[in-house]
């Protein structure tokens, strides 16, 4: 392969590596705008971003020249970033926000119909709890009770029959 189309083609595998920094930017640009925890903890995803940034350059030439670093290599890689984020870039942002949001959205639909079940099972077995020992207390005492008042009454019929 001449030296030329070798460094050329180099020099664009470089630039893809460059537009897939460019994606790694958008996804940390919107999970900083739809998540306050990342917003708050700002300093620590922004290190785990540039280490990813730097573990994703060093792929990149290793994967293309073996660590042969060169400048050229920076300058591609500048390249591909400046290309990705003057081209496509919002709209890249704007589908990775919808789809944030429709997850967050669904997770939340989720989390609020397993809360309701669960709330709901939580009351019939409560209720069925409460059913149970009212069959098992309050209903022997109730006929107990009723039939002491029953007796109380004849009792009292009788005495009043022999007055009579």
């Amino acid at each position: 392969m001449p030296i030329l189309t070798r460094d050329l083609s180099v020099f664009i595998g470089t630039i893809y590596g460059g537009i897939i920094i460019g994606l790694l930017f958008d996804v940390h640009r919107a999970l900083k705008l739809n998540f306050k925890l990342v917003k708050h903890l700002s300093i620590v995803f922004d290190m785990m971003f540039w280490t990813l940034v730097t573990f994703i350059t060093f792929i990149t030439v290793n994967a293309i020249e073996n660590f042969d670093l060169r400048y050229y290599h920076f300058v591609a890689l500048f390249i591909g970033f400046i290309l990705y984020y003057n081209t496509i870039s919002k709209f890249i942002l704007a589908a990775i926000n919808k789809v944030i949001s429709l997850v967050t959205n669904l997770l939340k639909k989720t989390l609020y119909c397993m809360l309701s079940i669960l709330n709901n099972l939580y009351y019939v077995i409560i209720y069925s709890l409460h059913f149970i020992f009212d069959i098992i207390f309050y209903i022997p005492n109730m006929l107990t009770a009723t039939t002491r008042f029953i007796r109380r009454k004849y009792r009292k019929g009788l005495k009043i029959k022999k007055r009579v």
